[in-house]
């Protein structure tokens, strides 16, 4: 996963933005992705706002 640019972590990538989730819907920390602070950041963003545009998420019934 350390193969990942900054313009390819966008809100529209929903296939990529499910790799550094959970399957209960929560992110995964830097330890597990193996990316940068900077890229993680964006990770986060990119997904809460995917989330919002209703692409992902934000939990699943457990």
């Amino acid at each position: 996963m350390k193969n990942i640019s900054i313009d390819d972590i966008n809100y529209k990538n929903v296939n990529l933005l499910q790799k550094f989730t959970t399957p209960a819907g929560s992110i995964l920390g830097r330890e597990k992705t193996g990316l940068s602070a900077k890229l993680q950041r964006r990770l986060t963003r990119e997904i809460k706002r995917a989330r919002h545009m209703a692409l992902l998420p934000f939990t699943t019934q457990v």
